[in-house]
């Protein structure tokens, strides 16, 4: 069974391009670029089995990282943190200003 599952990038982003894979195939592309007021660069929403492998990279920087899916923390916080991505499962969504 599908899980809809929120990825929301957050602090960190200047403009790159980030690519969201699943089982080798492109999900998603977009660029992301963090907003100051709000700490939030993008949500992207997928339906996803719960033990799927998620793999979200900056090409341009080589910055990748890889989380499975989980029914029990569906919002994904995605972060840039010295020049590398940190993801962290949430069981409620964040909230912005």
């Amino acid at each position: 069974m599908a899980e809809h599952i929120e990825l929301h990038f957050q602090e960190g982003f200047s403009g790159e391009a980030v690519e969201v894979r699943v089982a080798g195939k492109a999900a998603a592309h977009f660029v992301a670029r963090t907003r100051v007021q709000t700490g939030l660069a993008h949500i992207e929403k997928l339906e996803l089995a719960d033990g799927t492998t998620v793999r979200i990279t900056m090409p341009a920087t080589g910055a990748e990282a890889s989380f499975k899916v989980s029914k029990a923390s569906p919002h994904i916080a995605v972060n840039v943190v010295n020049q590398k991505l940190n993801v962290e499962a949430k069981k409620e969504s964040p909230g912005y200003l």
